[in-house]
């Protein structure tokens, strides 16, 4: 429930200094922190965390993870294919993968030709796919009923902002807290730094967004955000900052509640800033190593050096005092309508570069807490605005809706498909596959809640917890989809 804004001055205060820490999410968000939680709150002593890695744009997971059985592979070539071939992949460069009791015997699969590293994974057990996930209100048997329901759907299908709001929050009726962010309010309790326990590395992100906890966010480089001019503000002899600032409590400014909050604001920032410098001079990760790019060359990888600098973070987990984070990093370029064939080739490359190199790093580092190795206790997943068209549009593919994920780590049940799987199938009047919501987009099988529940239990949640974390999810069984150890 919200609470109704009191207008006296008392309340105004008590309010206005809420806004402060806010955020720059949207009003609803800051609005709605006056509804404090008090949910219960799990309690754990060990480490872990998730990082949450956004393909930005709606990656094509068709192209990712692919059927390769006769009936799936005739249909992706009639789909993709056809007589002047222009997205399709080269089925005999494809690499394949052996799922351990996915549809055995039945059906096979193979991944994108430029995905070693992710195919190395899920050999080795560290990885797992989710298959057809995407945004739900309830369950949708297939395109039958998806014609002819006009309610449980979510709204706004096929836009970018509104499919990424829902995969990020999976709230339909307040999507102004992220998954991630209401996790990280209800863990707020197990960090004694709680500034380092939601973390992006890119910008302000809805899914960290939490009702008490506040995101902190860094440069891509690990160089935590400075307050523009922070550098030079102590130097100078006259500046209006620095005597907000210093002088709180004597100043005339001291008896404005803006300037009095802003002032504790900037030094919060400034003492967070100088922990984390501290912490991380600490902690030493390798660099990655260039790429090799599918233009036969070695290219630098940004996606591997913000997942670097989250590596750093998490090895200096005993010195920020945190037993659980939570990270968001992001991935830009997935919105190929057109050259996908080169571009969606080199974003594949990147993305299965980028993991192995975070997850063969993580494997090395000692756990100072729980014993073990760091990654053991990490999880990375990946989440995207939604899945594309199975239908070309001649030279890239235009919106959709489900798509097949990845997740990756020592807590994964690896080597293994979860959900369900649809096959491809193509006739000479079009999709005739019964999950079909038009020109190949699918209509997800698994929901988001589905997805983020099974990663929260792991994460240390109990059953009660999660029902409180995702309020929706009795709408679908199972709420465990049971890839996590």
């Amino acid at each position: 429930m919200t609470k109704p804004i009191d207008t006296s001055r008392r309340e105004f205060l008590r309010n206005a200094s809420l806004l402060s820490v806010a955020g720059s999410i949207s009003t609803p968000f800051a609005l709605n922190l006056f509804a404090m939680n008090s949910a219960h709150a799990a309690t754990v002593t060990d480490y872990k965390a998730l990082v949450c890695l956004y393909l930005a744009g709606g990656n094509d997971s068709a192209n990712m993870v692919l059927a390769t059985e006769t009936a799936s592979r005739n249909g992706y070539l009639a789909a993709r294919g056809g007589a002047t071939p222009n997205i399709a992949l080269n089925f005999d460069t494809l690499l394949p993968i052996t799922p351990r009791t996915y549809a055995v015997g039945t059906r096979t699969f193979a991944l994108h030709p430029n995905m070693e590293g992710l195919q190395t994974l899920f050999a080795d057990g560290r990885a797992a796919i989710i298959a057809n996930v995407g945004t739900l209100v309830a369950p949708i048997a297939d395109k039958a009923a998806y014609r002819l329901d006009t309610t449980n759907k979510p709204t706004s299908l096929f836009s970018h902002s509104d499919q990424t709001a829902q995969w990020l929050t999976v709230n339909p009726d307040s999507p102004y807290f992220g998954w991630g962010g209401r996790m990280g309010d209800r863990l707020a309790t197990n960090n004694s730094n709680s500034p380092f326990a939601n973390i992006s590395l890119s910008g302000n992100s809805i899914f960290l967004a939490g009702d008490t906890v506040n995101q902190y966010q860094l440069g891509s480089n690990g160089d935590p955000m400075a307050i523009a001019g922070i550098t030079n503000l102590f130097g100078a002899s006259v500046n209006p900052l620095k005597d907000i600032i210093t002088n709180t409590g004597t100043s005339a400014r001291a008896s404005n509640v803006f300037e009095r909050d802003h002032a504790a604001v900037v030094e919060r920032s400034i003492a967070a800033q100088a922990v984390l410098r501290n912490a991380l001079a600490t902690s030493t990760v390798n660099a990655p190593a260039p790429y090799p790019n599918p233009w036969g060359g070695l290219s630098n990888n940004p996606l591997a050096t913000q997942l670097q600098t989250v590596a750093r973070i998490i090895a200096a987990n005993s010195v920020l005092n945190v037993n659980r984070q939570i990270f968001f990093v992001n991935m830009g370029g997935f919105d190929t309508h057109n050259g996908q064939a080169a571009s969606h080739g080199d974003l594949m490359a990147r993305l299965a570069h980028a993991v192995k190199y975070f997850d063969d790093t993580l494997r090395l580092m000692p756990n100072t807490n729980g014993g073990g190795f760091l990654g053991d206790h990490v999880t990375l997943f990946t989440a995207s605005d939604f899945g594309r068209t199975f239908a070309s549009n001649g030279s890239g593919t235009d919106h959709g809706w489900g798509g097949h994920h990845f997740v990756v780590g020592g807590g994964v049940a690896g080597q293994e498909i979860y959900g369900t799987f649809p096959p491809t199938c193509v006739d000479g009047n079009g999709f005739t596959n019964d999950f079909d919501a038009g020109s190949g987009a699918l209509i997800p099988t698994t929901s988001v809640d589905q997805y983020a529940a099974t990663l929260a239990s792991w994460f240390g949640f109990d059953t009660t917890e999660i029902e409180g974390l995702f309020p929706n999810l009795g709408q679908f069984s199972p709420p465990n989809l049971g890839f996590m150890l």
